[in-house]
């Protein structure tokens, strides 16, 4: 990849963008080289010669992605918040904060949670390994469960959430503009439901 790093910043961000919007849109099968180089106004040649193979290149694009997203989240923040519901929401908006000023990666990231194709679930695997981990070490705590009516809907309702997270996200996936404002008020209003339906009623106040 050293001949696309000797290329100016504002050419490799015009290839990345193009890279993200086809495989964001398209999928990883359905989006052919062709189709990448044609969106970044280079040869089809250039994109083997900057990356290797279409796998190579979705490989980086995962990475590029990662270093952009897992930043965003700050730890000093989200452990001042007490509360579960808060923290889920809180660690969301900081998500969203990042995608917000990157937009073709939010098509992209949102892509990849549904991606099925074979050649690629060795990646996906992996990543999605990590992100879990991540961010059950960055959010769920040990004492979230005494909140609940039933401690034991602690950890499924985490994970609904995040499922749910996504879904708000990959409802978006082929819309023209991301609507940021009504994916979060949406989101909370949910978090407010499943809170209010769940904890204990000291915990409500």
């Amino acid at each position: 990849m050293d001949k696309f790093f000797a290329l100016s910043e504002e050419k490799q961000i015009t290839i990345i963008n193009a890279a993200l919007q086809c495989f964001g849109k398209f999928g990883y099968d359905k989006a052919s080289v062709n189709d990448i180089a044609v969106t970044a106004h280079i040869s089809k040649a250039s994109v083997f010669q900057y990356f290797g193979s279409k796998k190579q290149l979705y490989t980086y694009l995962l990475e590029y992605c990662m270093k952009i997203i897992m930043p965003s989240f700050d730890q000093t923040i989200l452990d001042s918040e007490t509360d579960l519901f808060n923290r889920i929401l809180v660690s969301s908006k900081m998500k969203m904060a990042a995608m917000k000023t990157h937009p073709f990666i939010t098509q992209f990231m949102a892509s990849v949670w549904e991606e099925a194709s074979p050649e690629v679930n060795d990646l996906l695997a992996s990543l999605k390994m990590e992100a879990g981990n991540f961010r059950n070490e960055m959010v769920l705590r040990e004492d979230d469960s005494l909140k609940f009516k039933n401690p034991e809907d602690a950890q499924p309702v985490y994970n609904m959430l995040l499922v749910m997270a996504e879904g708000y996200a990959a409802r978006y996936r082929n819309a023209a503009v991301f609507d940021f404002e009504t994916v979060m008020n949406e989101f909370e209003k949910t978090i407010s439901i499943l809170k209010n339906n769940f904890y204990k009623e000291e915990y409500l106040k």
